[in-house]
């Protein structure tokens, strides 16, 4: 099973709603949710979760952003899904229920006592907490490489993004987790950039790639360097869908073929959709 984490981003939460209004996510995958900003976005996620009985987690106290609060608490828990918690606390003194624990930091994880977990508990590699913790693991891996600025991807524009989705059950976990084509470390804005980069997730084989598409620096607008961009998306199309074309990459096409800039945020949630969408295909053959 597989648990991506979502930040509550406004274009990574239209990406699961636009694939779950055309049936391309798998029940495999059971996306987590620290919301961010209550917006409509997040509102209209849970709606159509909740429609098509899709299994969400939401993330009850965030640790950032309109929701940590006291009010912003109460309106998290009137929302229907599956309940996460974040462990920042010993365990046996948090008095809510949840249907997921999450840790974050190591602290609050090796003061808890976890003898009676029943439930599921996602968490990085690390030796002493892999020790301590006790219950169904879910292993947390950050794979994106998060750079300072877009340009320093061009020393390495391809790259080794994961096999966890191979390894996880050998290692004695029963789920996997990452933050798809984000890292670990929140952050609300990039740095204003001189060129447009799109990370793109595919399968080599069985294992995870990523390619980092980065524009030239030197044109004059941002629909040139798109359109530039897209021209070397193309040269990678076969390796990136390879017999199927996704809905992500389908929406990039189409902007592409009328010569329009979609803008920074429909580029991302292109390519969250492309991740979500080659990654249900494969839990679906793997798992038949």
């Amino acid at each position: 099973m597989y648990y991506p984490y979502f930040r509550g981003k406004q274009f990574d939460l239209l990406a699961l709603r636009a694939l779950l209004e055309q049936n391309l996510l798998s029940k495999k995958i059971q996306p987590i949710i620290e919301p961010v900003k209550h917006t409509t976005a997040l509102q209209k996620l849970f709606e159509i979760a909740q429609k098509q009985h899709y299994p969400i987690y939401l993330i009850e106290n965030p640790q950032v952003g309109d929701f940590n609060t006291e009010t912003g608490n109460l309106t998290l828990q009137s929302f229907s899904a599956k309940k996460a918690l974040i462990v920042d606390q010993p365990l046996e003194t948090i008095e809510k229920n949840a249907d997921l624990w999450i840790v974050n930091q190591p602290s609050a994880a090796l003061t808890s006592d976890w003898s009676n977990n029943q439930k599921k508990v996602l968490v990085p590699p690390e030796f002493r907490l892999l020790n301590t913790v006790q219950g169904e693991k879910v292993l947390s891996v950050d794979h994106f490489t998060r750079l300072p600025k877009p340009s320093f991807y061009q020393e390495k524009t391809d790259e080794f993004f994961s096999n966890d989705h191979l390894i996880y059950k050998q290692r004695g976990f029963t789920g996997f987790s990452d933050f798809s084509i984000d890292s670990r470390i929140y952050y609300e804005k990039g740095y204003p950039s001189p060129l447009l980069s799109l990370h793109i997730v595919y399968f080599d084989q069985k294992t995870l790639r990523i390619h980092h598409f980065l524009s030239p620096e030197d044109l004059p607008s941002q629909k040139e360097k798109f359109l530039v961009l897209m021209q070397e998306v193309k040269t990678w199309q076969k390796f990136l869908a390879k017999e199927k074309m996704t809905a992500g990459l389908t929406i990039l096409f189409d902007y592409a073929e009328k010569e329009k800039f979609p803008g920074l945020g429909v580029m991302r949630k292109a390519a969250v959709m492309h991740h979500m969408e080659i990654m249900s295909r494969y839990l679906e053959e793997k798992d038949g």
